[in-house]
């Protein structure tokens, strides 16, 4: 009915995106922060509104569209962000914040653990794996960032949830038939009375 860009899911897609573009840089969750990404939500809701009335004259179902983004998308997305939020400003919750030194007792542990698991004998792990020990040396000290990527990574997979859970919102939407054609070109053709007045 009308283009992707103002609908549902991909409106929802645009505006999410960019309320986190704020939120990193408004600080710990407070009531204020959460007033911030409203007023996000409703700028860039605004902005849209305006171009698709300049194309299309149906402010009802765009009415519509804005109901359902500020009843399902907003307040989905808001929950999500204190608990990211939260996250971050506790640094996910990582041991000494995921410093050098915390690095480097990762690393010790990593190598001392090889060695116990080559050395035992009670685990069936092959003498010559002694490289298993080098390897973890190596790459436990990166377990900080492997924690920091899987929250973001849960995050970012809650935030497309909440898009795709949209799909059925504008199933429902799509039942609205507007009174007034989609077409933006439609107002600029003459009306049949009129054309052949000019004929006459």
């Amino acid at each position: 009915m009308y283009p992707d860009r103002f609908r549902l899911p991909f409106l929802s897609g645009v505006l999410i995106a960019a309320a986190e573009r704020r939120r990193p840089g408004l600080g710990p969750w407070s009531p204020q922060v959460e007033e911030q990404l409203r007023k996000a939500f409703d700028s860039e809701l605004e902005d849209v509104r305006r171009s698709f009335l300049e194309s299309f004259d149906d402010p009802t179902w765009f009415a519509r569209v804005a109901e359902k983004i500020r009843e399902i998308a907003l307040p989905r997305y808001l929950v999500e962000a204190r608990r990211e939020t939260d996250l971050e400003q506790r640094g996910y919750g990582l041991w000494r914040g995921g410093d050098l030194v915390s690095r480097i007792v990762w690393g010790l542990g990593g190598f001392f653990l090889g060695v116990f698991l080559v050395r035992a004998p009670f685990i069936p792990i092959p003498t010559t794996w002694d490289l298993l020990a080098f390897g973890l040396l190596l790459l436990c000290p990166f377990i900080p960032d492997a924690q920091i990527a899987l929250h973001k990574r849960r995050h970012r997979r809650a935030l497309r949830a909440i898009v795709e859970d949209l799909q059925d919102a504008e199933a429902k939407l799509e039942l609205y038939q507007p009174l007034s054609s989609p077409d933006p070109t439609s107002a600029a053709l003459p009306a049949p009375g009129e054309s052949l007045r000019q004929k006459g």
